[in-house]
C-alpha cells in the first residue's frame, strides 16, 4: 500500500550533468544556456549520480513509496538508458516535450496535478526534492496542504 509520494529533480538533486551545463548572465541574472544543454544532449549517460540518489535508489525498493522523477529535461534515448542502466526506473516521469517552452514551475505542476489528484493518491502526502529554489517555491505553494519541499543545494539549480 502506497504511504508517501516522493518526487526527485534530477540535474543537480539525483544526478549530476555539471559536465553538459553552462549557464549565460544577462542584465544581472544567470540562467542556463539551454543552446549549450541542447547541443550536448547526446552525452546524457555520461551524467554520473549524486548522494541523493542513494536515497531514490532505497525508495524504488520500498513498496509504500510511490517515486516520480520531476524533470525540466527533454528525455532523448541517452536519458532514458541513464534512467535504466544507472538510475533506476521510477513508477512515473514528468518531463519536457521537444519544443515546449513552458516553463519548469508549471511544467512540473501541471504533471504532478494529473497523478495527485488520482483517487489512489487524493490523502498520500508527498515530498518534492528540487535544487530550484523557484521550481520548489512554485510547485510546494500549489499543493501546500500536502506536499513537503526538500530544497537541495547544487550549482545546477538555474
Amino acid at each position: 500500500m502506497i504511504k508517501e509520494i516522493h518526487i526527485y529533480d534530477m540535474d543537480g538533486t539525483i544526478v549530476c550533468s555539471r559536465h553538459r551545463y553552462a549557464t549565460i548572465t544577462e542584465n544581472g541574472s544567470t540562467r542556463i544556456d539551454l543552446d549549450h544543454w541542447r547541443a550536448n544532449e547526446h552525452k546524457a549517460y555520461d551524467d554520473s549520480l549524486l548522494p541523493l540518489a542513494d536515497q531514490y535508489k532505497a525508495d524504488l525498493a520500498d513498496d509504500s513509496i510511490f517515486v516520480i522523477i520531476a524533470t525540466a529535461r527533454v528525455l532523448g534515448d541517452p536519458d532514458r538508458r541513464f534512467i535504466a542502466d544507472k538510475l533506476g526506473q521510477p513508477d512515473y516521469i514528468i518531463s519536457r516535450n521537444a519544443g515546449d517552452n513552458i516553463s519548469g514551475t508549471k511544467l512540473k505542476i501541471n504533471g504532478l496535478h494529473r497523478i495527485l489528484n488520482l483517487i489512489q493518491f487524493r490523502n498520500i502526502k508527498a515530498v518534492f526534492f528540487e535544487d530550484n529554489h523557484n521550481y520548489l517555491k512554485g510547485v510546494c505553494d500549489r499543493f501546500r496542504d500536502r506536499m513537503t519541499g526538500v530544497y537541495i543545494p547544487s550549482g545546477q539549480g538555474h
